[in-house]
């Protein structure tokens, strides 16, 4: 009998973010009778990790404690390369810029007959940074990256060959993320329900433009006083961007909303979705307000142009431009009765081209013609009765 094939998955922490989302949905969904999945967690930390025990797939938190400096670096990798002799993976699959270079390294001083790495972002990278993500690239067998842009961004910044990389674009949970019935989803928030809810949803402030969303909200508010920002997630409230919203006027206007774990509810409490980031792989969050059927308005960078056909199924502005941003708003907000055809619009991309059941088949191909092509024969697809 054909044994599954071990599949060693590498990131350095599962904090919530969009790489460790997707990587959470991949031990998921993969094919238990073809694919044994454990999980190398570096840091040993994330809240996702509950998650990741709960789906019953074994976890490794090699040297924890160590940084990724010196001999430290060092030992930690290692530390890696130990787990990998252990538990003697055909694959490894490593995930962002850290886990990308210890991974690599550690597989290959063990043996590991297939290394990945993946890139899901257009990060100008320098220094270290830069070295590591080259030597990742240079020792992986193939680099998976999220959309053609990613191929395109790193090919030209980290010099690695387009051939070396195949594109799996981001996928999501189509059935969780669908429109929700008629309820009082703005009044949960502390919203009152006649508020137009423009939302968006960041981890890290700076890339992901929020001082352009709050610019734009209060630009819009002047001559629409209904409208009502959201922002979910982490966001810093002291200091530089405290003082921008009190220089623009929002603070009675605008609800941060903190990390949230009901983000269909949340979803529907909003009448717009703003994506304002600087760089973006493809973003999860784009993809789940799509599938909630929610006019979109997005900054086009890096794979966003893949998904969105601006003025079909959302509207496309320039990163970095609040006023822009506050005029697609303007347009969308006179176009209320559009919103029905660009929510469907949206959807309907979503669940042809990016649900998360079609990543992990297509990520599993993948897997098997690299293991095949190593001598490593996979058993068949049990088709479902």
């Amino acid at each position: 009998m054909t044994q599954p094939i071990r599949i060693a998955y590498v990131i350095n922490e599962m904090v919530v973010g969009g790489s460790q989302t997707h990587l959470r949905q991949v031990l998921r969904l993969i094919d238990r009778e073809r694919f044994e999945p454990i999980l190398v967690c570096l840091s040993g930390r994330g809240a996702l990790l509950e998650d990741v025990r709960a789906l019953g797939v074994p976890l490794f938190a090699p040297a924890a404690q160590l940084g990724f400096q010196g001999m430290h670096l060092v030992r930690r990798i290692m530390a890696t390369a130990r787990v990998f002799r252990d538990q003697r993976p055909v694959i490894v699959h490593n995930y962002l810029l850290r886990a990308n270079l210890v991974g690599s390294v550690a597989a290959r001083m063990a043996r590991v007959p297939v290394v990945l790495c993946s890139t899901r972002g257009c990060h100008l990278l320098s220094g270290g940074q830069l070295l590591a993500a080259k030597i990742g690239n240079a020792l992986a067998d193939k680099v998976m990256v999220n959309a053609v842009a990613v191929r395109e961004f790193v090919h030209e910044h980290e010099g690695c060959p387009r051939e070396k990389m195949f594109v799996i674009p981001s996928g999501i949970d189509t059935e969780r993320f669908s429109p929700l019935p008629p309820e009082d989803y703005k009044q949960r928030l502390g919203i009152a329900p006649d508020r137009i809810v423009i939302g968006t949803v960041t981890r890290q402030r700076i890339r992901k433009g929020v001082e352009e969303f709050v610019r734009a909200i209060a630009a819009v508010a002047q001559y629409e006083p209904r409208v009502h920002g959201l922002i979910v997630g982490e966001v810093q409230e002291q200091g530089e961007f405290r003082s921008i919203v009190q220089d623009a006027g929002v603070a009675d206007r605008l609800t941060l909303a903190g990390r949230r774990q009901d983000m269909p509810q949340v979803y529907a409490a909003m009448d717009v979705y703003v994506l304002s980031s600087h760089d973006e792989g493809m973003s999860n969050a784009l993809l789940e307000a799509l599938a909630m059927e929610k006019p979109v308005v997005a900054t086009d960078v890096g794979g966003t142009g893949e998904v969105i056909e601006s003025g079909k199924t959302g509207l496309l502005v320039p990163p970095k431009d609040w006023q822009a941003l506050a005029r697609a708003l303007g347009s969308v907000l006179q176009q209320r009765e559009s919103w029905k055809e660009l929510g469907k619009a949206g959807r309907k991309t979503v669940v042809e081209r990016f649900s998360a059941h079609s990543m992990v088949r297509a990520m599993e191909r993948v897997y098997v013609e690299l293991a095949e092509s190593r001598g490593v024969r996979a058993a068949p697809r049990q088709l479902a009765a």
